[in-house]
């Protein structure tokens, strides 16, 4: 019953992003000299930026609580907040998802020039209404084929 609104919602989310990367920051302070792109360091700079006008809705049904930096990777966290976990198909929430997903960070210019095709891979954890977890996504640089 969510799974298409859902994965419609998911495709939604990553436009979002994209669009919200662009919109409030200037993409070459992201990459600062002195930090190596991919390090701890620089991915936890990252996540600060975007945790500076969090959280916030990307639409009717998702809400980007938080993101976190880890070593080679972006992590972004989401809030299904119309979604209960009793009602929901783990599994095929994250089959549904993964190919979208995938494509649209692989063919996205931002997504894989900045992170994707300097071996950052991108995480997207899913929480329902409750915050109990409902999937974890994973875009690595092998799934863009880099």
């Amino acid at each position: 019953m969510f799974s298409r609104s859902i994965v419609k919602a998911v495709i939604f989310i990553l436009g979002g992003v994209i669009a919200a990367y662009f919109i409030f920051w200037d993409a070459p302070s992201l990459f600062n000299r002195n930090q190596v792109p991919g390090s701890v360091e620089h991915m936890n700079s990252v996540a600060a930026q975007l945790n500076r006008s969090l959280p916030s809705m990307l639409d009717q049904e998702t809400e980007l609580t938080t993101a976190e930096g880890a070593y080679r990777m972006l992590i972004y966290k989401y809030r299904l907040i119309n979604v209960s976990t009793a009602r929901l198909d783990y599994q095929r929430f994250a089959a549904d998802a993964k190919p979208k997903l995938t494509q649209a960070a692989c063919t996205n210019p931002a997504t894989r020039g900045d992170f994707l095709s300097k071996g950052i891979s991108l995480r997207y954890s899913y929480f329902d209404k409750d915050k109990h977890h409902i999937a974890t996504i994973d875009v690595t640089p092998k799934d863009c084929g880099l």
